[in-house]
């Protein structure tokens, strides 16, 4: 983990010089470009990233990671430092366990539970409820809470992640290092591995313009105008893609749409969708003194006549507030204070809105005022689909429920990897880009569908709880009035498993096989979504626990297999002696030059990502003959209900046991499947005499589940070729 050393002055850094071409250039260095700027450069492109601003987030702004974005986290893992750039190192050597995760978890705040403050017919102000912040009977996951630290520390983790120098240079910018510090840039290959700063983004660099001009140049179609704030060098970059990360008045997007400046927001032929409310709301990170009871736990406070606020526990002794800035009147009446209205305005409200406990301020770390609204951004990307939009830029909506930052992140999660297999020849553009719109839309739709009634709500303007995620515009028209507690308790309960991250859920489309999909329905009834299956594609890979066979390891099978940009292929394959037949004739087919592990096969030399994910440890000797040639964007694991007491991997067949470190057995009791002998196979609703095969996206979502059978293997032949293509 890397801290900065405060006493310790920085010496003057040079500028590092800027390249003519990029294969990526991204705007704007908050989370979400920075997680596009981690995930690409695992991926091995070049990546230029810009940022206005001369320095990190250095307090407030986002500060909630939810359940799932933790769980990506973790995926991503962590790269150990090695001195050898372009080293492609093999199996999982590289990977420093939970990596981003793991960090940000040792610095920020768990909140484990929510409590609810109302007015009551005795008191003026007293707990009405508690509630999981997420609650572990309806969502499955490894870290049951929500992650509260600011944006700046969240930055600096990703920045460190992505360093392209050594542990002596860390040393002299100020900042402490071990041998453990990951170095992504530093295992690019020669031709990637371009000049960048410390943590690989450029500032302060000030966007102007960009546009999409093949006839130019048709391998850096992209063109990008900027120029440094403090030198006005002016830059003209070439790009094969370019990623506006910019936040809400995003100027990529005002560049794309050819708007001119309005009332705050762009206007064009990209437009944002939607509206403002007159509800205003400050926000101050603080430490406080009080007589309130929870002032340590996440709270939602609803006076009777003075408004609603948040409390919300932080790292180092901080609590941010939330608060509603009404002027007296009571709801229904009440005038908000304007978005001009000063800190003090905002502490005053706090201190009313607490009443009858005290609440003292003391050292003010960060001070905001906002508008709710919800927007959307009418498109994600232009007809060329090489200047893409992400996180802010595409959806804006108030703070209170934790989802921003998380699925602005996550957008690009989402993105990187379907750029990598283009631009590795292992797919289509015009067919694999735009899902990403479509299925990044539709989330973003729900969490404005959502924001806009709970913030409603928690502002005294109250609709029915069912109806936050049926027709939340029409529930708003229904009834404004004092906050009905009951009705907010029931909302937050019933749609935690969305806040969670858990719920970002995509439609049936060429990446997930749903019973609707168009490949289900071209296909033998029970070849997709076989008759017992619990898994749904379009949903993440529920976790668990598997014993790993070649060192009888509990681990968790979610992450077995860190970001590497492959699919991961799970072989379900039941009773171990039962599976024989089915696993010869998987066999069979998988070393066949018809399968989609053959098909689908990138150019000699090219990898899934700058890290092998393929297994190979190098430790095992291996004296059978090879039957199959590795593909590094097809990764296998197998898991037997037997106990691997009972059996060796070397009497699988080669194509499985060649990913000796990804062989498992079904025998880890957890809470959910307490009793089942084969807990994992119960909780994905895997038949142990027949066996299953589950596709998993890169992106950790399951893509499609078919029986362990000769039709099963031809549906996955059907699912991969509709997206895939491969080397010509």
């Amino acid at each position: 983990m890397s801290t900065i050393l405060e006493s310790t002055p920085s010496p003057a850094v040079e500028i590092p010089p800027i390249a003519d071409e990029y294969d990526v250039v991204i705007v704007g260095a908050g989370p979400a470009g920075l997680m596009a700027s981690t995930c690409l450069t695992t991926f091995g492109f070049s990546v230029l990233h810009i940022d206005d601003r001369a320095e990190p987030t250095t307090a407030g702004r986002a500060d909630g990671l939810q359940p799932r974005t933790i769980e990506v986290l973790r995926n991503i893992g962590g790269v150990k430092l090695d001195n050898t750039p372009g080293f492609l190192a093999s199996g999982k050597a590289p990977f420093s366990g939970a990596g981003l995760a793991k960090r940000m978890i040792s610095q920020g705040v768990r909140v484990y539970e929510v409590a609810f403050w109302d007015p009551t017919e005795t008191e003026q102000l007293a707990r009405t409820s508690r509630a999981p912040s997420c609650p572990t009977d309806i969502i499955d996951v490894q870290d049951p809470y929500t992650l509260l630290l600011h944006q700046g520390m969240i930055e600096h983790s990703f920045l460190d992640e992505v360093e392209a120098v050594s542990t002596a240079t860390l040393f002299t910018h100020a900042i402490h290092s071990s041998n453990s510090d990951p170095q992504r840039r530093r295992r690019l290959p020669a031709d990637k591995l371009k000049p960048a700063p410390l943590g690989g983004v450029s500032r302060p660099y000030l966007f102007e313009t960009c546009s999409h001009d093949p006839s130019t140049n048709a391998t850096h179609p992209v063109s990008a105008t900027f120029t440094h704030a403090v030198t006005k060098k002016n830059h003209v970059v070439r790009s094969k893609y370019l990623l506006g990360c910019d936040g809400a008045k995003s100027l990529v997007r005002r560049a794309m749409a050819g708007g001119a400046v309005g009332d705050g927001e762009w206007s064009g032929s990209i437009r944002m969708l939607g509206e403002a409310s007159d509800i205003v709301w400050g926000v101050m990170d603080v430490v406080v003194k009080t007589n309130f009871p929870d002032i340590m736990d996440k709270c939602m406070i609803h006076s009777k006549d003075s408004g609603s606020i948040m409390v919300i526990p932080r790292e180092n002794g901080l609590v941010r507030l939330y608060v509603q800035l009404q002027a007296d009147g009571g709801p229904g009446t009440a005038t908000h204070y304007g978005r001009d209205a000063p800190q003090e305005i905002c502490i005053e409200r706090a201190k009313k809105i607490f009443q009858p406990f005290e609440l003292e301020v003391g050292y003010v770390d960060w001070f905001s005022v906002y508008q709710i609204g919800q927007r959307i951004s009418s498109h994600y990307m232009m007809e060329d689909q090489r200047i893409i939009l992400g996180g802010d830029a595409t959806h804006t909506h108030s703070p209170k429920a934790g989802q921003g930052m998380n699925i602005s992140m996550l957008d690009m999660y989402s993105l990187c990897w379907k750029i990598n297999l283009v631009e590795k020849n292992m797919a289509d553009h015009s067919v694999l880009i735009p899902t990403y719109e479509t299925e990044r839309r539709g989330i973003a739709e729900a969490l404005l569908k959502f924001d806009t009634a709970y913030s409603k709500m928690f502002s005294g303007r109250s609709p029915d709880a069912t109806q936050l995620t049926s027709d939340a515009t029409k529930a708003v028209k229904k009834g404004v009035g004092a906050v009905d507690a009951q009705k907010f308790i029931d909302a937050f309960k019933q749609n935690a498993f969305f806040t969670s991250g858990c719920g970002a859920v995509y439609g049936a489309n060429i990446l997930n096989a749903l019973p609707d999909s168009d490949i289900a329905q071209a296909t033998k009834a029970g070849v997709f979504n076989p008759a017992g299956t619990k898994l749904v594609c379009g949903q993440r890979l529920l976790p668990g626990l598997v014993t790993r066979a070649v060192d009888a390891n509990r681990v968790r099978i979610q992450q077995e297999i860190k970001m590497t940009g492959a699919f991961r292929v799970h072989v379900f394959a039941g009773d171990f002696q039962t599976s024989k037949p089915a696993l010869a004739a998987f066999e069979k087919f998988i070393t066949a030059p018809t399968s989609f592990h053959n098909v689908h096969r990138p150019a000699a030399g090219v990898t899934s990502s700058i890290v092998d994910g393929t297994g190979a440890t190098g430790r095992h000797i291996e004296t059978a003959k090879a039957t199959i040639e590795r593909n590094p964007f097809f990764t296998y694991l197998t898991v037997f209900s037997t106990p691997h007491t009972e059996w060796e991997i070397e009497d699988l067949p080669y194509s499985l046991r060649s990913y000796r470190d990804y062989v498992y057995s079904d025998d880890v009791q957890e809470v959910r499947t307490y009793g089942q002998a084969a807990p994992m196979h119960f909780k994905y609703g895997v038949d142990v005499t027949k066996g299953s095969i589950i596709a998993v996206r890169p992106d950790g979502y399951v893509g499609a589940v078919v029986d362990l059978s000769e039709d099963g293997f031809a549906g996955l032949n059907a699912y991969f070729k509709q997206f895939l293509t491969g080397a010509k």
